[in-house]
């Protein structure tokens, strides 16, 4: 192989390793992983470098990330063989005789490449990057919303501290107190926090756990599991009229516990039911700002009398936890 081409495969193999890590950092991102665990479980996964046991337990015990950790370390492993035998193959040719326009091919490529890793790492850019995968991944993996999203945020031996956004309410908890529950005396597990539209509320024996809260519990991690996570076929019997009416959060951007969203409003809100803006108190009261709405694909003045209809695209900021209170 000539060198100016072992060159270009090179540079042009590395491009797509760093598209791939930007790939799969976003669909870790989406089941629930911060974007720093996402970004280092992904490089982990395709370099099969740092992924130690207890790092692993994250994606390990998770049905959807596991799918991704096997397809992102199969295409690591296949890329890593692809460029070791191209750089071995270029050391072998820097000693043969190079001649001007040799260089100037291998000058013009890392020229390219460098212009190309510039590119992509524009704010633009790498948002719609990451809008596009994140909405044909969620399309993919769109019944998750029905399951509760179980984080390790840490691990001792056969206990864990979990984080778990309630997504589907276990049937113990409907309607009944923590004491009720005796989740200590049967489970093991002990509630440290909950968290309710963005606020930590006091746990009490009188506590009742709600839908689209986000708890903290330690104990045995079976347990946890056991408890909280929800049987895959109790999901496939929802029907797919009830699916196709939910309504379709795609987050553009984070900022800390705020966010900016898109939502296909396949589903109108109650409190956005036949109400202008101002009267719904989505600013007043969840502190919720309507940026854009789209109608029919066309963008229409948003003010305090617009009123808000099935099929319409906003784009919203605010906690992002009130928005998905109040849209799903």
């Amino acid at each position: 192989m000539k060198l100016e081409l072992a060159v270009i495969l090179i540079l042009s193999f590395i491009m797509v390793y760093l598209i791939l890590i930007r790939i799969f950092t976003v669909l870790l991102r989406i089941t629930g992983l911060t974007n720093e665990k996402a970004k280092f479980q992904a490089i982990s996964l395709l370099t099969s470098c740092g992924f130690t046991t207890s790092e692993s337990e994250i994606i390990a015990n998770d049905r959807a990330r596991r799918k991704i950790a096997i397809f992102a370390m199969i295409t690591g492993y296949a890329f890593s063989v692809i460029i070791v035998s191209l750089t071995f193959n270029l050391l072998v040719n820097l000693n043969q005789a190079q001649t001007s326009s040799t260089l100037k091919v291998i000058v013009i490529a890392a020229a390219i490449f460098i212009g190309l890793l510039i590119f992509f790492q524009l704010p633009f850019v790498k948002k719609n990057n990451e809008r596009i995968i994140a909405k044909i991944a969620l399309k993919i993996i769109q019944r998750k919303q029905y399951e509760n999203t179980i984080t390790i945020l840490d691990s001792y031996g056969k206990d864990a501290i979990c984080e778990i956004m309630i997504n589907n309410l276990p049937e113990i908890f409907e309607d009944k107190k923590l004491s009720e529950i005796r989740i200590r005396d049967t489970y093991k597990l002990n509630m440290l926090m909950i968290k309710r539209k963005n606020k930590v509320v006091d746990i009490t024996k009188n506590t009742i756990v709600q839908y689209h809260d986000v708890i903290v519990v330690f104990g045995p991690y079976q347990n946890i599991k056991d408890l909280f996570s929800i049987n895959v076929n109790s999901v496939e019997l929802v029907d797919p009229e009830i699916a196709r009416k939910q309504n379709v959060i795609d987050i553009i951007d984070n900022y800390g516990t705020d966010a900016m969203a898109e939502i296909q409003v396949n589903t109108i809100p109650s409190l956005l039911v036949d109400k202008p803006l101002i009267d719904s108190g989505l600013k007043k009261d969840h502190s919720i700002n309507v940026l854009m709405v789209k109608r029919n694909s066309n963008p229409i003045i948003v003010n305090k009398d617009t009123v808000i209809q099935e099929r319409d695209v906003l784009v919203v900021f605010g906690p992002y936890v009130e928005i998905k209170d109040i849209f799903i």
